[in-house]
């Protein structure tokens, strides 16, 4: 088993690490490491990238790994990839923006502990577990459901900084 402990950086936000991944790819060192979002929040773990390569995890605690983060292990260049998981995406209709709607619809997603992301056109979102919860999710949205658009949908999420789960 190889071990990586360290992030070379990400192949999205720059051109550094272009000329790394096209020598990987034409020497077929290149792996691609599929995550979901719980596992990319830790530090160690041990998993298999898509051609089986089985490589451990040490990084430093608290480092949280992002979609398109390169590793580099012996001669292997790997790039994480964050798997799509389901999220309700919450929507307000429009003209119906009131303190007292935004104080409930916080109260209610917060007491559930879910990550958030908030669009900068006002759009919350959060991971669910399965289908099911979306009917719990209308449930707890009774007294205010006329005034929302709730969308499920498959996507690769990420909480805004701030608004991940927290430690009681």
């Amino acid at each position: 088993m190889l071990v990586a402990d360290t992030i070379l950086g990400n192949s999205y936000h720059g051109n550094s690490l272009k000329g790394k991944i096209s020598f990987a790819k034409e020497n077929n060192t290149l792996q691609r490491l599929f995550l979901s979002r719980t596992q990319m929040e830790k530090s160690h773990l041990r998993v298999e990238t898509e051609n089986g390569l089985e490589i451990g995890l040490s990084l430093e605690p608290g480092t949280v790994m992002h979609n398109g983060d390169v590793l580099e292990i012996d001669s292997h260049i790997i790039v994480v990839h964050q798997l799509p998981e389901k999220v309700i995406r919450v929507m307000i209709r429009e003209n119906e923006w009131s303190p007292n709607l935004l104080v409930q619809l916080g109260h209610i997603i917060g007491n559930r502990h879910r990550p958030l992301s908030i669009t900068s056109e006002g759009c919350i979102m959060f991971p669910i577990h399965d289908e099911t919860e979306v009917e719990l999710f209308k449930k707890l949205f009774s007294d205010i459901i006329d005034h929302l658009e709730l969308i499920v949908e498959d996507e690769i999420f990420v909480p805004n900084k701030g608004m991940n789960v927290h430690e009681h």
